[in-house]
């Protein structure tokens, strides 16, 4: 516009001039002159009542231009185009034009002739050229602060629905809820400018793991101590559907540091914890829109994983109790197996876990020993319980115990992974055991872990048909056939665990067992045993 001759200038809607920021000798000559403002002070007010701005003279050699500017929908001023023709010079306003900027009217004359001043004729064409120039300058700058809006809103979306996405993805993890909740701290520790994002939980033992101990991911090195008492000061405090955001001044600021967001994680309309992310980092230290959505929306989804892993452990503990029940009542058709098979179950735990498996698989393993003899429910009980030696027949009913219990727990999906510790736990390392006689590597792992445990406590218990065997006793025998009955590599391991826990569920079970047979007899002197 400068160049042809047209000085663009602004002022708000009031009529008073904002200098521009680089100015020239032409923009300091007309700004300097007392008509020109007494000009755009008597159309102002004019051009606010007009839909439609028209060109108007500001003095002889001189128009103006005029484009309303918009911001949020209102006037916020004008962009004002200055036309300054070939007349300027030659009219009865140039003298006070110079005299008011102290400029030489001259040395001024031959500076304007210099930029070839638009024709007279010309003002309306050039004018209107202007303000549809401007007019298209500022919807391009809107529209680019509407993309630029549209971009971070994007953006912004992008990442609650990519926080959410990853989230939701691993909700089904809901035996391992302290797994999630730190999957979320972390997701939102990387998404969100904070320097530590925590979850503190108040379920009682509802859930073992994480229990109510804090569950953090941070930036630093903080104690979970520290953080714990601290939050669970919040948490106590914390109400229904209350966000709670720190405003630079108050307490919770100078507990934890500006911006801090806490956000009640609710179930079934009871607060069970809190998602507080503290210490928000960079220049910006006020807790945003974006912020808030963020953790509102985890907190909803922690909400909801949280219910389903307290039902997931409510139905585990149902499942594992009526386990249980269903073993013990096995057990206690005879009284010197009663507690047998938890025993079992504990002993291959602990093989399992010294043989390097994960917490699921010794869990899972814990159960393949918990029902290994379920089979025997398809026994008769005098067999069973028959003193003295078995006869072939007998013998062979007993051998069927393990196929029994594999087609009682072959339709149970949950069993589908230990079936082959139920059915093969009498199968030998070398071959020739029961029922298919299988050896070595075929037999499957779970089956050879139970066999030790199981041959272990069956030796160390008394039997209708002889004492219990002292614990060097049973060691020694269980390693002469190592290699030939059991899996050599196991049976080292076995031989090293802690039978500690072992000891102290024996004398438990055999004091139930006196109690419940309401007998006068002897306990088995476990000193004697070990």
């Amino acid at each position: 516009m400068r160049q042809v001759g047209i000085v663009v200038i602004s002022c708000d809607s009031n009529g008073k001039f904002q200098v521009p920021i680089q100015t020239d000798w032409l923009v300091d000559l007309l700004l300097a002159s007392p008509l020109l403002q007494r000009a755009i002070d008597s159309d102002c007010e004019k051009w606010l009542s007009q839909d439609s701005i028209e060109v108007s003279k500001a003095f002889t050699g001189l128009w103006i231009a005029p484009v309303r500017q918009h911001q949020s929908r209102r006037s916020a001023g004008f962009t004002i185009g200055l036309v300054v023709t070939d007349e300027l010079c030659d009219g009865e306003y140039f003298h006070a034009l110079c005299q008011a900027s102290n400029a030489d009217a001259t040395v001024v004359r031959e500076m304007v002739q210099s930029i070839t001043p638009v024709s007279s004729k010309e003002v309306q064409r050039m004018a209107s050229l202007f303000q549809i120039a401007c007019c298209s300058t500022m919807q391009c700058d809107s529209n680019k602060i509407t993309i630029d809006s549209i971009g971070q809103e994007l953006a912004d979306s992008y990442e609650e629905i990519s926080l959410l996405y990853t989230m939701t993805s691993s909700m089904n993890s809901v035996n391992h809820p302290e797994r999630f909740i730190e999957l979320a701290c972390n997701e939102l520790l990387q998404t969100l400018p904070y320097e530590w994002v925590g979850v503190k939980l108040n379920i009682g033992k509802r859930l073992p793991t994480p229990g109510n101990t804090i569950v953090h991911a941070s930036n630093n090195s903080i104690a979970t101590s520290d953080l714990d008492v601290q939050v669970a000061k919040v948490l106590e405090t914390a109400h229904l559907g209350a966000t709670v955001i720190a405003n630079g001044k108050d307490a919770l600021s100078t507990q934890f540091g500006p911006a801090t967001i806490i956000e009640p994680i609710i179930n079934d309309g009871v607060v069970i914890g809190v998602l507080i992310a503290a210490n928000k980092q960079g220049v910006d230290c006020s807790a945003s829109s974006v912020d808030i959505k963020l953790l509102t929306a985890t907190a909803a989804q922690l909400g909801i994983f949280i219910e389903n892993a307290m039902l997931y452990e409510d139905l585990n503990a149902t499942f594992l109790g009526t386990l249980e029940a269903l073993t013990t009542s096995i057990d206690a058709k005879d009284k010197y197996t009663c507690g047998h098979s938890q025993r079992v179950a504990l002993l291959t735990a602990q093989l399992a876990k010294a043989h390097g498996l994960n917490e699921d698989q010794v869990n899972r393993y814990r159960i393949a020993g918990l029902v290994h003899d379920i089979g025997k429910i398809g026994v008769p009980e005098d067999v069973l319980t028959k003193t003295g030696g078995l006869t072939e027949q007998e013998y062979l009913a007993v051998q069927k115990h393990p196929e029994i219990g594999a087609r009682i727990l072959r339709d149970i999906p949950q069993m589908e992974d230990i079936l082959g510790g139920v059915l093969h736990h009498h199968e030998k390392y070398a071959g020739g055991g029961y029922p298919h006689g299988i050896s070595g590597e075929r037999i499957p792992l779970v089956a050879r872990m139970i066999s030790l445990a199981d041959t272990f406590d069956a030796m160390s218990s008394c039997r209708t048909y002889r004492n219990a065997l002292t614990r060097q006793s049973v060691l020694d025998e269980m390693k002469r056939v190592s290699g030939t009955q059991f899996d050599p590599v196991l049976a080292e391991l076995f031989f090293e665990l802690d039978f500690s826990e072992w000891e102290r569920m024996m004398i438990d079970h055999q004091a139930g067992s006196a109690l419940h047979s309401g007998t006068n007899e002897t306990k088995l002197n476990l000193k004697d045993a070990a």
